[in-house]
């Protein structure tokens, strides 16, 4: 059965696929600077993450520190930030820390005057632009993970693929990874 949009936003707002990895997309839609950001994550249930940007390097984060180590070899690390940033995949893959939910502090809302669409294994819904209505978007969403799978904004499109939901021992080897080398950023 088809949430409303309701129900939506709070199974959005809930959601958490344990552990998943895949790769992200943002691409802009500008002549001028078509490129975006792209690469690959892991999520690990508890708050742990490796995201690769290609072209970047890579960030470690647990809860207690970050550690970022950059292509060039210069590795910087942090305290924990409480919550991961609002941009993908971070927001795409636990949807409560995007902006699309129609908070307060967000950029856009699902638009409840258009049916969410629902074809297998996903969810469309329309946005709306919160400072500016004339701006429109849509949110699909894995009915699998409840993860956002893309967000197609006219200017900007984001997308997520989920490669796995269970972890391999690669995997376990990264979780470790970030267990023994992000330091406590707040010692």
């Amino acid at each position: 059965m088809t949430p409303n949009h309701q129900q939506l936003i709070g199974l959005l707002a809930r959601a958490d696929p344990g552990f998943a990895a895949g790769d992200f997309a943002t691409r802009f839609r500008s002549a001028s600077a078509p490129e975006g950001e792209t690469g690959s994550f892991r999520y690990f249930p508890g708050g742990f993450w490796e995201v690769s940007n290609d072209g970047a390097g890579r960030f470690l984060m647990a809860p207690w520190g970050i550690r970022v180590e950059l292509e060039s070899g210069l590795v910087e690390e942090g305290p924990g930030r409480g919550t991961p940033p609002r941009t993908p995949p971070w927001s795409l893959v636990l949807p409560r820390y995007s902006t699309f939910l129609g908070r307060e502090d967000d950029d856009w809302q699902l638009d409840v005057s258009r049916l969410l669409v629902e074809e297998p294994g996903v969810l469309t819904a329309a946005l709306t632009n919160l400072e500016d209505p004339q701006y429109k978007g849509t949110l699909t969403v894995s009915t699998e993970t409840y993860t956002i799978t893309s967000v197609d904004l006219g200017h900007v499109l984001q997308t997520l693929v989920i490669v796995r939901t269970e972890p391999n021992d690669d995997d376990l080897d990264v979780l470790e990874d970030i267990k023994t080398n992000v330091k406590d950023g707040g010692s």
